[in-house]
């Protein structure tokens, strides 16, 4: 008997009881165990067939930005540089070619016994964004998502899925609450920008712009002082200035062409469906979107340009961006997040430095046009600690996007049981009334707080919609379960931290896989859940962590680590201004 392939979860309610498999989609029975008819992509237990991928990845973004420059100038009758539309739709273009990848492979490895693909009519116009901010969001939907492997199966899969049509989807409810959330506003967003509009009025000196960076309203406008000798004060636009405009989301796309490509299966399906999705501000609505870039309360011609949050956020903002960029404006970009150069084929690392003049780093690293600035974030250390020891759980998307360390439903899998076990362990010990679980603000298909909760009902859970930034300050020990932003952010400010990490360290650089080799010697980063277990409960019963974690060795390990990806930097005031004041 064939079997349904269930590749997301639109109108699964509906589905009858015939035997299912389902695709890279975690399923769970009523103690929140997943079940077994469940297919992942094995391919990415070789880690060096997930860095062939992310190569693979790359080689294809390379190629189709170059077709969409040659396109888009035509149908716009412009003589944009590649590093214009780079500017505007990079991101976008990286974001849709990775998870699109991913899916096609997936669909590839499938068994060649025919299964059923249960096609439920869509309507193609509502997977079109209007720009990044919409798109980022439709990504993790199962009406995208179903779309895509809808596309995937016609195009080329015919011969491993029969398609068979079980009805319409009238309403796109999943769209219809991203554009609520988008278009909506508050006091402080609309008093930000009167803000704006009051201070640009004035004639002074804007030779340099500098808004969201990290820093708060006072720095951003002390170090606007110092450059422009001005009293400026910018904020990144918020969406519901774009996504309020009713007549934007008027898209008819029947007619389109496709980008040139090769014979290659995948290739030939990007050159069509990347033209067939593109965010409407890029293509219909790209005139409508520069009337209104041209009427923001920012400066004409700036100089300069100097950012960390300005970008990839905002459409508004990466269309006035490349145009000042395009017309001589120097881009000042600097690091947001961790991973940046630890990575193996990191593309924030590569794109961000490709597109700007000047890169500033959180940490000491030798590449052209990267100068460290350290963690831009304003970090504070609180003297008043409590007793809690706080464990933040890793943000999983619904759907594989990005191509990660922890990318794929298999190391999704691994990192969950892990830290059941881990929790499992702590049951019934002392230790558990002290520690509280940080989960991730936005939900996942993992059940994640009921799945810890059926191995540990004693477990601790702090507010998720809390940032945690602020959580950090006030414990006595962080817990991270991954090596990303927020280990660097604790490392910085010397908090003691431990990390549990339990991914394949071969898509790290080989600097980093050293320095982590040397952390596992040193007890602070911990591979099994019984390692972490066995030195909580040392450190609780000694009742000094200080004393651990001061160690001159560990110190001494943890000053390089600071200095080569994540130091704290006193005086980054004064060093942004000689930065952006250097010719």
């Amino acid at each position: 008997m064939k079997e349904q392939l269930i590749t997301d979860f639109l109108e699964h309610n509906k589905l009858d009881n015939s035997p299912k498999k389902y695709l890279e989609l975690p399923v769970f029975d009523k103690n929140y165990n997943l079940k077994k008819n469940i297919i992942f992509y094995k391919k990415w237990n070789n880690y060096s067939k997930k860095l062939k991928d992310k190569q693979k990845i790359l080689r294809l973004y390379d190629y189709f930005l170059g077709q969409l420059t040659t396109y888009l100038n035509k149908y716009h009758n412009r003589n944009y540089s590649k590093r214009y539309w780079s500017i505007i739709l990079g991101q976008w273009l990286f974001k849709f070619i990775s998870p699109v990848y991913f899916r096609w492979n997936l669909i590839s490895s499938l068994e060649k016994k025919k299964y059923i693909f249960l096609q439920k009519e869509i309507n193609s116009n509502d997977v079109i964004p209007l720009g990044i901010e919409d798109f980022a969001r439709m990504l993790n939907t199962n009406y995208w998502n179903h779309y895509i492997y809808t596309q995937i199966i016609k195009h080329s899969f015919s011969d491993k899925l029969t398609m068979t049509k079980v009805g319409k989807i009238t309403k796109n409810n999943e769209r219809d609450l991203i554009y609520q959330k988008l278009k909506t506003t508050n006091i402080k967003e609309k008093l930000s920008l009167y803000i704006q509009k009051f201070f640009n009025f004035f004639p002074q000196n804007k030779n340099t712009l500098i808004f969201s960076t990290y820093m708060s309203n006072l720095q951003e406008m002390k170090l606007n002082l110092l450059t422009n000798k001005s009293l400026l004060f910018y904020k990144m636009l918020r969406p519901y200035l774009l996504f309020g405009k009713k007549k934007l989301f008027n898209i008819n796309r029947k007619n389109i062409e496709k980008l040139k490509s090769s014979k290659d299966s995948l290739e030939n399906f990007l050159s069509i469906e990347i033209l067939k999705c593109l965010p409407s501000s890029y293509l219909e609505n790209f005139d409508k979107v520069e009337n209104l870039v041209n009427k923001i309360p920012f400066p004409k011609s700036p100089k300069n340009i100097f950012t960390t949050l300005g970008i990839y956020r905002s459409t508004l903002m990466d269309r006035y961006i490349a145009t000042n960029v395009e017309n001589g404006s120097s881009l000042i970009l600097a690091q947001h997040g961790g991973l940046y150069f630890q990575e193996k084929i990191h593309f924030s690392s590569i794109h961000e430095v490709n597109i700007s003049n000047k890169y500033l780093s959180w940490g000491n690293i030798k590449k052209r046009k990267v100068l460290p600035i350290g963690i831009i974030k304003n970090l504070k250390t609180n003297f008043k600690v409590s007793n809690k020891i706080i464990l933040e759980v890793r943000k999983r998307n619904k759907y594989v996007g990005e191509i990660k360390l922890d990318s794929g439903f298999s190391e999704s899998k691994k990192y969950f049981n892990e830290l059941c076990h881990f929790f499992k362990l702590l049951k019934g010990n002392k230790i558990c009334e002290n520690l509280f679980v940080k989960l991730h603000e936005t939900e996942s298909l993992w059940n994640e707080k009921k799945q810890f909760m059926s191995h540990n009902s004693e477990l601790n859970f702090l507010d998720k919609g809390k940032k945690m930034i602020k959580e950090i300050n006030s414990a006595k020990l962080v817990i991270h379960t991954y090596c990303g932003t927020g280990h660097l952010e604790s490392l910085s400010i010397n908090k003691p931290t431990l990390i549990f990490f339990v991914h394949n360290l071969n898509l790290f650089d080989k600097k980093t896989k050293n320095y982590i080799k040397e952390f596992i010697k040193l007890g602070i980063i911990h591979r099994s859940p019984q390692s972490l277990f066995k030195m909580l409960i040392s450190l609780e019963n000694s009742k000094n962590i200080e004393k651990w974690w001061n160690i001159n060795k560990r110190q001494n390990l943890l000053r390089r680590y600071r200095h080569d990806y994540g130091f704290f930097n006193k005086d980054k005031i004064s060093k942004l201004k000689s930065i952006i004041n250097e010719k």
